[in-house]
């Protein structure tokens, strides 16, 4: 079974020598996936990941993404990463992180999955 949560923020962010200073909308939609609860069907409570994601959000939005621990160069890949690793901190089930910027049938954007063993 597989449950995802969407959350957006917006930030502001320079990846020198590429770009100067300037925003976007993000969107961010968060995967979990597990055996379904005998009772609720769900892969995970979203009640609970909820809680993670308003602090994660909460770091985030509004902000200049360069200032932020783990972020001095906050691509795309390298923002869906340390999003997806703040969230498996406190979420065992997260399976994976989509992150896009963009108006919808223009957007760019990645997925970090977690890392399979060898």
């Amino acid at each position: 079974m597989e449950t995802y949560k969407e959350f957006t923020f917006e930030a502001a962010h320079k990846l020198e020598p590429y770009s100067g200073l300037h925003g976007h909308s993000f969107k961010v939609s968060v995967h979990l996936v597990g055996d379904p609860d005998p009772v609720y069907g769900w892969a995970a409570n979203l009640y609970e990941v909820e809680k993670q994601i308003e602090a994660v959000h909460a770091i985030l939005d509004h902000t200049y993404l360069n200032d932020i621990d783990g972020l001095s160069i906050p691509s795309l890949e390298n923002l869906a990463k340390w999003i997806f690793d703040k969230l498996a901190e406190k979420s065992p089930t997260l399976d994976r992180v989509e992150l896009k910027r963009g108006a919808d049938g223009q957007a760019e954007g990645c997925v970090y999955r977690r890392q399979q063993a060898a």
